[in-house]
């Protein structure tokens, strides 16, 4: 139904009155009618509660039914009804209760503190897991009804604190922004509808949701056809899930080129619309309209907070020192050693070589986009870029020295002491030098990929093939479920503040039946709990085109090969039997003709570096 509203600029209060009944009545399964004040701006504030009370009563209503249920068709039901009125919850709730959130729509994984020497597992809890316990082979009600009583705790207790505090316009811009990223990287790649694959009809309520609060807000809006626009807008979006055939046959790149992105456009218009300054910076620039430009990654926002402002003399600097091989003990070895630009800053061996020219444990991970994460090195051992390069400088296998060492050699450049006492007001020391060279490194984030430029509608020569391989990637062959978009890596939306580490059971050689893990540890060499046995981290899939041999021990050589090990369930596919394998062992059915269409869209990933660098 198309809502067309020409309020004026001085809307009356009888008007809001009009608009909020209206929206009441147009949106399914409203518990109640609430009372709207006459103050303009308490009332879009008492409002927002009052919806979001109702709605948050629907679903543990709908809950409540789920914990008397007892037939397989029954558990079902109220578990996809709980779920649809999660998902009108969700832009609130996520927002002014991340905790809670998480706890009610996490992963179905255990977690471990890798700090507690007992081990101490917390297992899964939340609706995933409960999605996983009804679509068992055979039901056990006993743990679908204890997950149900887990969930129905956790609404009720958001019931009871009303975590909605404090709202402001720049705090529901944000929530609607942060809403959108979610949508498109979680939630149309079914990462959190797993099995059921639900995840088309519970994003259109995120929808339906937005144009409730939306028209809580019309009078606030000067421009009024702005405010229709961002109507038409969250309607044509509900329509495209509404005429969606199933999970697999959603048309992913259409729903973000077509939908999202001109919503990015619109929401940009009501910053300036309703003159909203905001308190501090986020992950994601403002002013954006694409989820894949250049501009949509706030760099700073990535480096340590000791770390000045990136600038190009800067990151000029840190380019002259990542190429420089007088910085390692025998001068004969640089960061460019192993990350050279040509191989999209890999080495493209199996194995790195080290200083002494022997094999080393791993292979060389591309740099680009290894800003845009929060953990370094395959094992995720250190949180930034400076602390990676402090340990490139001191491993006795690669640089084999010292930051006194190399601030010697650095002080006795007087260029180089020009430059940093030109940039740096401390001068050359081991917190300039190393934030030098990460700078240059937090430049390499060019999004300027074929994809890139169709999706944000600057080109169109994406082929049909592309298209399908992009829409098999985000939906079907489940990848974008650990390389999210829009980085295509394992940092996690929409807050981009964790870096996944994922247990794949990749093998030691390269056979398809009977294989053996590879006896790297990963993450276990630090974590020093069972769970992280085998724990890597998930690298961006851009570039890579460019970046092979794949996996963290170079085991397979083409695209190909890596996709026919998830194809056939990772480790487990291919006999390796890992207890904590955190990728599904299941086959993922994917014909001959969707891989090749998954590997067109992987190439057209790869960024004009020759512009970039």
């Amino acid at each position: 139904m198309q809502y067309k509203l020409n309020l004026g600029k001085e809307a009356s209060i009888v008007s809001l009155f009009l608009i909020y009944i209206t929206c009441l009545f147009s949106c399914k399964n409203t518990v109640e009618t609430t009372p709207v004040p006459t103050n303009t701006s308490e009332t879009v504030i008492t409002a927002i509660k009052a919806q979001f009370a109702n709605d948050l009563e629907l679903c543990i209503q709908n809950v409540a039914s789920l914990q008397k249920a007892i037939s397989i068709d029954s558990i079902e039901y109220y578990f996809k009804k709980s779920r649809l009125t999660f998902k009108r919850l969700e832009p609130i709730l996520s927002f002014y209760n991340s905790a809670n959130y998480y706890g009610l729509n996490k992963a179905n994984l255990p977690k471990i503190d890798e700090g507690d020497n007992a081990e101490k597992v917390i297992e899964a809890s939340g609706f995933q897991a409960l999605e996983e316990a009804i679509t068992a082979t055979k039901i056990d009600t006993t743990i679908v009804h204890s997950y149900a009583n887990d969930i129905y705790r956790k609404l009720r207790l958001e019931q009871k604190h009303n975590s909605i505090l404090k709202h402001t316009d720049y705090k529901f811009l944000w929530l609607t922004r942060q809403a959108l990223v979610r949508v498109m990287s979680l939630g149309i790649s079914g990462f959190d509808s797993p099995v059921l694959l639900h995840s088309i009809p519970e994003n259109r309520e995120v929808f339906v949701s937005l144009e409730t609060y939306f028209k809580l807000y019309a009078s606030h809006f000067k421009n009024q056809k702005l405010y229709q626009d961002w109507i038409h807008a969250l309607q044509a979006a509900q329509n495209a899930f509404d005429e969606a055939e199933d999970f697999d046959s959603f048309d992913r790149y259409t729903f973000i080129k077509d939908h999202l992105h001109p919503m990015l456009s619109l929401w940009n218009q009501t910053v300036t619309d309703w003159q909203v300054e905001f308190p501090l910076q986020q992950k994601l620039n403002y002013g954006i309209d694409s989820f894949f430009a250049e501009e949509t990654f706030n760099a700073n926002a990535f480096k340590p907070s000791y770390s000045p402002k990136i600038t190009p003399e800067i990151a000029q600097l840190g380019k002259d020192l990542f190429f420089d091989a007088s910085l390692s003990e025998s001068g004969t070895m640089s960061c460019a050693t192993c990350h050279q630009p040509e191989k999209a800053f890999t080495d493209g061996l199996r194995f790195s070589v080290d200083n002494q020219g022997n094999m080393v444990q791993r292979n060389s991970p591309t740099l680009l986009y290894a800003s845009l994460q929060q953990a370094q090195f395959y094992d995720a051992r250190v949180t930034n870029l400076e602390n990676q390069i402090l340990d490139v400088i001191n491993n006795e296998k690669e640089f084999h020295a010292n930051t006194e060492m190399i601030i010697g050699k650095l002080m006795n450049n007087l260029a180089y002491t020009e430059r940093f006492k030109k940039l740096y007001k401390q001068g050359i020391d081991h917190k300039s030098v190393r934030n030098a060279i990460a700078t240059y490194i937090r430049t390499l984030t060019p999004f300027n990929s074929k994809f890139d430029r169709n999706i944000s509608r600057k080109e169109t020569s994406l082929t049909a093939e592309e298209v399908l391989g992009f829409n098999l990637f985000m939906g079907k062959a489940k990848c974008a479920t650990c390389h999210f978009a829009p980085i295509f890596n394992g940092t996690v939306p929409p807050y981009f503040a964790e870096s996944e580490l994922e247990v794949l059971g990749v093998p030691n050689t390269k056979i398809w039946e009977n294989a053996t893990i590879d006896d790297d540890l990963g993450r276990y060499h630090y974590a020093k709990v069972a769970l992280k046995k085998y724990a890597f981290k998930t690298p961006t899939v851009r570039n890579s085109s460019q970046t092979a041999p794949y996996m963290h021990n170079g085991v397979y050589d083409t695209l190909e090969e890596v996709l026919k090990f998830y194809n056939l369930g990772g480790g487990a596919g291919i006999g390796i039997k890992l207890e904590n394998q955190t990728l599904p062992a299941d086959s993922l059915h994917l014909s001959n003709q969707e891989i090749q269409a998954i590997i067109s869209f992987m190439y057209t990933l790869e960024d004009q570096l020759e512009k970039s660098l």
